[in-house]
């Protein structure tokens, strides 16, 4: 028995490899992939609630500040949540995953030059885990915080 006989006794012949590339590509593949794009789904729940929570609570401080005067301040507070609520809607979000509040640092909120605020908060749920009973899963809680000022 010469060396190549020995040498190709003990690794095997080329024939009996034959598709095992393939088996081995398709599970790194999946090894690797699965993980990529749960994170690429996770990153960009978290976008967009940050987008999101931006324009609502830019939205929200606008829409009070600019409603008429003849409203009043319960009037100008709900329309300014309703305009957050669809800027919310636009990406995706409910409102069981917000909060808006509403605060006046200086002042009323009624005077000229009043300082308007409102911040919106969105709770990022994991991707891909349901809501059991009352536990929720929360990946990152987004808060953005916009300021107008009050012109008469």
């Amino acid at each position: 028995m010469n060396l190549s006989e020995r040498f190709v006794g003990r690794i095997g012949s080329p024939q009996d490899e034959a598709g095992s590339s393939i088996i081995e590509f398709i599970m790194l593949a999946v090894l690797v992939l699965i993980p990529v794009v749960y994170f690429i789904l996770g990153v960009a729940a978290v976008q967009a609630a940050a987008y999101a929570s931006l324009g609502a609570a830019d939205q929200a401080a606008r829409m009070y500040v600019l409603s008429g005067e003849d409203l009043g301040e319960g009037e100008r507070a709900a329309r300014s949540e309703a305009a957050a609520a669809l800027a919310l809607a636009d990406f995706g979000i409910s409102p069981a995953e917000t909060q808006i509040s509403m605060s006046c640092p200086t002042g009323t909120c009624e005077d000229d030059g009043d300082l308007v605020a409102f911040t919106v908060e969105v709770r990022v749920p994991v991707p891909l885990v349901p809501d059991i009973g009352s536990w929720h899963s929360t990946l990152v809680t987004v808060a953005s915080t916009s300021t107008q000022v009050q012109a008469g």
